[in-house]
């Protein structure tokens, strides 16, 4: 059935998980008054644009940008061109589950172009499948993945409280986005697995992208993708004693042969020989 276009903000229904995500596609005549709610939100916006005014700011809305609205914060959203938009809604209670580090939302938080938008959109769209099919085990992999998609949010807030956002290197915005996408390879580094998904990511062709990877980076984004799995990997074969087929999984290699193959390029020699020769093996850790 075609949704219609809104003209005030959707009513909110929580199910027993706490967390209910929405669609909303804002007809012309979309009005909002100044709400607070007692609820933690998070706003993907799709397609238009406008501003969230809350207290004495005004903070652009554009395409693409994610936006944390805390409980309690007394807000409104404003229009200049239709917009559409998703938001995942979750019960205080809900993040009172979360260890106390976690649950620092602190003020509205908005991400103009954050690199793991499309992230985020895919978490949306897999809470959306869950909540309208109401399946077993739905409401639990709903709230598992509105923990996720807060996960996110909240590391993208660390980020901009320490500064990083600011350094992000002069020139064009696409390649300021490419740069914070590089630099979170540190920690993504193992859930890669084409260039072409890294692209479309960031809404660029790959050649673009492939340009400004390697002058931001300053190496092509397969060699920087497995040097950083390599690392990883020599880590766990000295810290751990791991199995080599459990190391080349976490460290985000298609299969064994191929973990074998760029480890031996590198270091001329296997895992496991290389293990044996300068790796300090607790045997306490090894699997039984």
């Amino acid at each position: 059935m075609f949704e219609p276009l809104a003209r005030r903000p959707i009513d909110v229904t929580f199910n027993a998980a706490g967390v209910f995500v929405l669609e909303s596609r804002h007809d012309r005549a979309f009005r909002m008054e100044d709400t607070a709610h007692a609820f933690v939100k998070v706003l993907l916006v799709v397609a238009g644009a406008g501003v969230l005014a809350h207290g004495t700011r005004r903070d652009v809305l554009e395409t693409g940008a994610v936006v944390l609205v805390p409980a309690g914060c007394r807000h409104r959203i404003e229009d200049t061109r239709p917009m559409s938009l998703y938001a995942v809604c979750v019960e205080a209670r809900v993040l009172g589950l979360l260890p106390a580090s976690a649950r620092g939302l602190g003020s509205v938080q908005v991400f103009g172009h954050a690199t793991w938008a499309m992230d985020a959109r895919a978490l949306i769209r897999q809470m959306l499948h869950e909540q309208t099919l109401r399946r077993a085990g739905g409401e639990a992999l709903l709230l598992g993945l509105a923990w996720q998609l807060m996960g996110l949010v909240l590391r993208g807030a660390g980020a901009t409280k320490s500064g990083r956002a600011a350094r992000q290197p002069a020139g064009s915005l696409a390649k300021a986005r490419v740069a914070a996408y590089a630099r979170g390879l540190e920690q993504t580094f193992f859930e890669e697995r084409l260039i072409d998904g890294a692209a479309e990511r960031l809404g660029l062709s790959r050649r673009r992208f492939t340009t400004l990877f390697k002058e931001v980076a300053g190496d092509t984004w397969f060699n920087t993708v497995r040097a950083l799995r390599l690392a990883h990997a020599r880590r766990l074969l000295r810290e751990t004693g791991r199995s080599v087929t459990s190391i080349c999984y976490e460290c985000g290699f298609e299969d064994v042969s191929n973990f074998y193959r760029a480890f031996r390029a590198v270091e001329r020699a296997s895992p496991d020989a290389w293990r044996r020769k300068g790796g300090v093996l607790k045997t306490a850790q090894v699997p039984r």
